[in-house]
């Protein structure tokens, strides 16, 4: 009997415990401030961003041109043997080639990403906001601050 009073106290105390706390989250929660980004807005007004497409397109025509040298010259080589060994030759730089392509343009979109970040942030808790959320993943509510942040954006 004692057994049993003990172990209902010690689960009265805990689930009054665990509510109390539950209701002292929510209700400390109820003051927040929300704000939106629309994030593909500021995507398209970054400079470094145009900057790093255009870059990678200047790359991607490089490679085009020096795809069509690989090709000529490939195409020269009388033997089957010649043109297998520079197919793996100039296949081999090729992959070399798009890699060092891909890695630059996904370092320059880390940078950016990272830019906005701290720009989104910044702009924020300098407005007062709790929690900000990228606009089209919020169904409704919340203050769009998307203007304020263009000016920050590079």
């Amino acid at each position: 009997m004692k057994k049993t009073l003990t172990a209902i106290f010690i689960f009265a105390f805990a689930f009054g415990l665990g509510f109390g706390l539950n209701n002292v989250a929510f209700s400390s929660m109820g003051n927040l401030k929300v704000a939106t980004v629309n994030v593909p807005k500021l995507l398209v007004a970054s400079k470094t961003l145009k900057a790093a497409q255009d870059a990678r397109d200047k790359q991607t025509q490089e490679m085009l041109k020096w795809y069509s040298t690989a090709s000529a010259d490939i195409a020269k080589q009388s033997t089957a043997q010649g043109k297998q060994a520079l197919v793996k030759k100039y296949e081999a730089q090729l992959d070399v080639k798009k890699k060092a392509i891909k890695d630059s343009y996904s370092k320059k979109v880390a940078e950016i990403d990272a830019q906005l970040n701290s720009a989104i942030t910044t702009r924020a808790k300098a407005m007062g906001y709790d929690l900000v959320f990228r606009k089209e993943s919020l169904l409704f509510g919340g203050t769009d601050i998307t203007t304020s942040i263009l000016p920050l954006v590079k």
